[in-house]
């Protein structure tokens, strides 16, 4: 219960109470009245009566005594005079009583004694007026005797009703003073307590009145404390709103910006592309710039990539052009569309571009270092620009040309297309085991004592049965980084091969591969388990592409340990094969097939295959001769030394079930 209905309690009690008070001394004035009004009228009017009676009795008295001692005659209306006044003051008597029913304790009694009394003394009366007569002394003085006695007994009845009266009258009295104590205590009371009650409650208003003071006083002072928090809200919202301004602008940069050029990245560039007009887009990306990544580490690659950055600043500048930082090595240029700049006018633009890039030496710390960029531009298809775009660079990257321009023609959309179902090929043939290994025989023609060779060559088995070579699917797998999962397949197939028919197997190892930490990881675990190393050879490709030598040279000393052997892959096509076989440790080397092919038909090949068998002798190291078709190029690379042969004409690629089922070779001599 709160401070206010306490206090509103403790009014409406003193009012009641005074209303109380109010209302007993109310009713004690009104028995007051009553009694004063009984006294004035009734009990004055009884003590007349019962007076009255007694005076007449007395008078009565008198006068016949009066009579008898003058010895007057008494005569009987005399007599009947006296007793009818006596008479009716017992009457009035009686009608008071039945008038006002007055309750007196024993005056009705001694009313009914006196009215009796009144017939017995009027004949006690007559009896002496009738001896007075006689004049007989006896029979007055018997006479006497007995008006005497009754007239005493009349008095005392009559005395009785005068004490009844005054008893009642003093009984009122009393009444009347303790009506007038019990309304004096009463309204002393009542105020003392109602004085209490309002001093209480004028103490609790005093109390109240203190205590919303205080609480005024700490309102006011939560009201200065609130504006003054109020005062630092607004500031701190001005501060966050600051705040999150350029937090904002920071995260729009970071949505906006590629972190390492400063250049706007791909989502400004898929926004810019829906915002303004434009009619040409190129994309330019770095060449093999992963693997320079990978040799130098990915500090030195983000200072290539900053670098590259500030060189396109410098080249790109103009109104009309817009540069963006696509995503790793890659960026891109468009021109918002303007008759100021030709298709031509752009092209050539780029080849510049790409030509002074070619030429521009790049410098970090110790090191020196030059990249080469391809470009893939698109004029056409507004929503598919982009995209067009894209497969002009890949196509530019597939045919290792600087620039590819896409044609509206569709074509390159058409292989882009191959592609995507190539990929979705390849991703299905994985998840159901269907990259599979061919074997292609690699046949000794000096020796017929040393066993035949198996190099794994893998395929795509279709859900028709049908056989995809590499060519078709090797690049689309590098693009879409499974091509380890290409290579894994076909370590198992070939090492399960090796375990089946226990015949030496060679398998193509890329400079991909080795720069592949899981590709490595899973072949080496293969091997430290594997009991039938030393059936296993690894052909390098991409030779032209060795530029750290240690990396291969370290991966040819490892896998030898283990007891494997190693063969260099497309010997002859490039002169650096020349300084491979002096720099890493091999045990073949397979003469590059555009040697062997016309062999039979041009001198030079010939005299180049003689030179390389002979330097390979020297060196202690077994050839082969890939691409032999006939016999007629069998016999001319038998015939100048070469240790094996590999080709259609020895064995075509097959499941090496049909090799060991056909005889173990397919040798044709």
């Amino acid at each position: 219960m709160n401070f206010k209905n306490k206090i509103l309690i403790i009014l409406v009690s003193s009012f009641l109470l005074l209303i109380f008070a109010l209302a007993i001394s109310y009713n004690n004035i009104e028995s007051n009245s009553s009694v004063i009004k009984y006294l004035e009228k009734d009990q004055i009017k009884l003590n007349y009566y019962a007076n009255k009676l007694n005076y007449d009795i007395k008078k009565n008295q008198t006068a016949i005594l009066q009579l008898l001692v003058l010895e007057k005659d008494f005569t009987k209306e005399i007599s009947n005079q006296s007793f009818e006044e006596i008479s009716t003051c017992v009457r009035n008597l009686e009608n008071f009583l039945k008038k006002k029913k007055v309750k007196l304790e024993g005056f009705s009694e001694t009313l009914e004694t006196i009215k009796k009394r009144t017939f017995a003394y009027k004949a006690v009366q007559n009896s002496l007026i009738e001896a007075i007569k006689s004049k007989d002394k006896l029979d007055i003085e018997d006479a006497l005797i007995g008006f005497n006695n009754i007239t005493i007994n009349f008095s005392e009845d009559t005395q009785r009703l005068i004490d009844i009266s005054n008893e009642a009258l003093y009984t009122q009295v009393l009444q009347l003073k303790a009506n007038n104590n019990q309304s004096a205590t009463t309204i002393i009371l009542s105020f003392i307590i109602s004085i209490l009650l309002i001093s209480f409650t004028a103490f609790k208003f005093s109390t109240l009145h203190s205590r919303i003071r205080k609480q005024l006083a700490r309102a006011e002072a939560a009201e200065q404390e609130q504006k003054s928090l109020q005062k630092q809200l607004i500031k701190y919202n001005e501060d966050l709103e600051k705040v999150i301004a350029k937090k904002t602008k920071e995260i729009k940069e970071k949505i906006y910006t590629n972190f390492l050029s400063g250049l706007p990245n791909r989502n400004k560039l898929l926004e810019d592309i829906s915002t303004y007009n434009y009619n040409m887009i190129a994309l330019l990306n770095i060449d093999k710039f992963q693997s320079f990544n990978d040799v130098y580490g990915e500090e030195v690659g983000n200072v290539a990539i900053k670098l590259t950055a500030e060189f396109l600043k410098e080249e790109i500048k103009g109104e009309h052009f817009l540069m963006y930082h696509v995503g790793g090595d890659e960026f891109a240029i468009i021109v918002r569309e303007t008759n100021a700049i030709t298709k031509e006018d752009f092209t050539n633009f780029l080849y510049s571009i790409l030509r002074n890039y070619q030429r521009q030496e790049f410098a970090y710390e110790d090191k020196k270092f030059n990249f080469i960029m391809s470009a893939g531009l698109a004029f056409s298809g507004r929503k598919k620009m982009l995209a067009y775009a894209d497969m002009a660079l890949k196509d530019a990257k597939k045919r290792n040309k600087q620039l590819s321009v896409f044609n509206e023609d569709k074509e390159l959309e058409r292989n882009h297309q191959d592609d995507i179902e190539c990929h979705s090929k390849l991703v299905t043939a994985i998840q159901n085991d269907k990259i599979v290994s061919f074997f292609q025989p690699i046949v000794p023609i000096q020796n017929d004592t040393l066993p035949t060779k198996y190099e794994s060559l893998v395929r795509i088995i279709g859900e028709d049965g049908s056989v995809t070579p590499p060519f078709k699917f090797i690049d689309v797998a590098k693009a879409n980084r499974i091509y380890y999962k290409i290579t894994a397949a076909v370590i198992n197939n070939t090492l399960s091969t090796i375990s089946k028919y226990k015949v030496p197997c060679s398998i193509n190892v890329s400079l991909t591969d080795i720069e592949n930490e899981r590709t490595m990881q899973l072949f080496f675990n293969i091997l430290d388990t594997y009991e039938y190393n030393e059936l296993l050879t690894v052909e390098l490709l991409e030779t032209e592409d060795f530029v750290n030598y240690q990396t291969v040279y370290d991966f040819c000393v490892k896998v030898r340990s283990y007891g494997i052997k190693v063969a260099l892959d497309d010997f002859g096509s490039g002169y650096s094969n020349f300084s491979h076989i002096l720099n890493l440790p091999v045990d073949y080397i397979k003469i590059d097939a555009n040697l062997i092919s016309n062999i039979d038909r041009d001198q030079n090949s010939k005299i180049m295959v003689e030179t390389i068998v002979e330097l390979a002798h020297k060196l202690h190291i077994h050839t082969i001769a890939e691409f032999v078709s006939s016999k007629e190029i069998l016999d001319i690379i038998k015939e100048l030394g070469v240790d094996y042969a590999q080709g259609f004409y020895m064995g075509k690629p097959e499941p090496i079930e049909n090799h060991i089922e056909g005889g173990g070779r397919s040798l044709r001599l």
